[in-house]
């Protein structure tokens, strides 16, 4: 891993688990979304280097949680 400046201020909206929302909030199945693609829990701030990857990895194992079919 290598330190850098790398964030997001939008992105794919997603739910609890992951999955990736329309404008009606309703799911896209089969589509997830985590990390620097999906809308970060921070808003529209950035905090600094880093501050992605708690996030990317939570939401990555929510989605694959809902992917395997467990609660």
């Amino acid at each position: 891993m290598v330190p850098g400046d790398l964030g997001t201020k939008g992105g794919i909206r997603t739910d609890l688990k992951g999955r990736a929302l329309r404008d009606d909030d309703s799911v896209i199945e089969g589509l997830y979304a985590a990390g620097n693609v999906s809308s970060p829990v921070m808003g529209h701030t950035y905090p600094g280097p880093g501050g992605t990857i708690g996030p990317a990895m939570t939401w990555g194992y929510l989605a694959a949680l809902d992917i395997a079919g467990k609660k």
